[in-house]
């Protein structure tokens, strides 16, 4: 049964109308790489590859980041199919920036033997939430590492003791009623405590993790050497109901007397 071409020409409204309000970048070209179609959001991405302000060919406009992306497209025998999935290209911040480059991530789908569809959209802030829950992590292995008088700590989004494990018994003498309070019970002094521990929770939340190193005190009013690293949580936003739960991890480390310490480190430093 023939369709109306009215039907035809709905459809044709409706992928145009799609093409422009996505919320990623889309590009529609001919297997040479001509642009047919590109929506503002594509337009937007792309514009700083443009050295003449033009985007006429997608290859072109590309070569300079992905320059391998036209022999792929080539080399693609099949008439349809995924051509490249999820290619970061990165964009320098220009000359003398110091600004982390944008970062785009880059499919490119095979639509028929002369049709391809780039899917476009800006990465830069995942990759760099990835990256510094990578770092988070080395630090921690850092930490952890041949070290075994640690305290492992979770907090909640106000810097409250979660729940209460050995590791906190065996290094602080702290038990089970510590839940519920400030981790800067920790600390020799709770005078600037409120303002102190939201500092903190700040900083981890700037940078991915906040580390000092000072006197710590203990249950039973001893005072002892160490550091203290903070650090937030991945996916860590509670649910509702849930306000309480963990939203950082604190690691508390015993490094003995002052001296000690401070010896220890240089020691490291020559050794670096």
């Amino acid at each position: 049964m023939s369709r109306d071409p009215n039907e035809f020409g709905a459809e044709y409204e409706a992928l145009i109308q799609f093409l422009y309000l996505a919320p990623v970048g889309l590009v529609q070209a001919n297997v040479q790489g001509d642009v047919t179609m590109m929506n503002p959001v594509a337009a937007q991405l792309l514009m700083p590859l443009s050295h003449d302000g033009g985007l006429d060919n997608l290859f072109t406009a590309l070569a300079g980041v992905a320059p391998e992306l036209r022999e792929r497209t080539a080399r693609h025998g099949a008439p349809y199919g995924k051509v490249c999935d999820g290619l970061h290209v990165y964009l320098e911040a220009g000359a003398g920036a110091k600004r982390t480059p944008q970062i785009l991530a880059l499919t490119l789908l095979k639509l028929d033997p002369e049709r391809v569809m780039a899917v476009i959209h800006d990465v830069t802030d995942q990759v760099r939430r990835e990256r510094r829950l990578r770092q988070n992590d080395a630090w921690l292995n850092a930490i952890l590492a041949g070290v075994q008088d640690y305290a492992l700590v979770s907090l909640d989004l106000q810097g409250r003791i979660c729940d209460w494990n050995p590791s906190i018994g065996r290094v602080t003498g702290f038990g089970p009623d510590a839940v519920g309070r400030p981790f800067t019970i920790f600390y020799p002094t709770d005078a600037i405590a409120l303002e102190y521990r939201q500092d903190r929770l700040r900083e981890a939340d700037a940078n991915g993790w906040s580390l000092d190193e000072g006197r710590r005190l203990r249950a039973d009013g001893g005072v002892f050497w160490g550091s203290t690293l903070v650090a937030p949580l991945p996916e860590r936003d509670p649910l509702p109901g849930e306000a309480d739960g963990a939203a950082y991890c604190l690691i508390l480390r015993d490094l003995g007397q002052p001296q000690e310490a401070a010896t220890r480190f240089q020691e490291n430093a020559h050794a670096a």
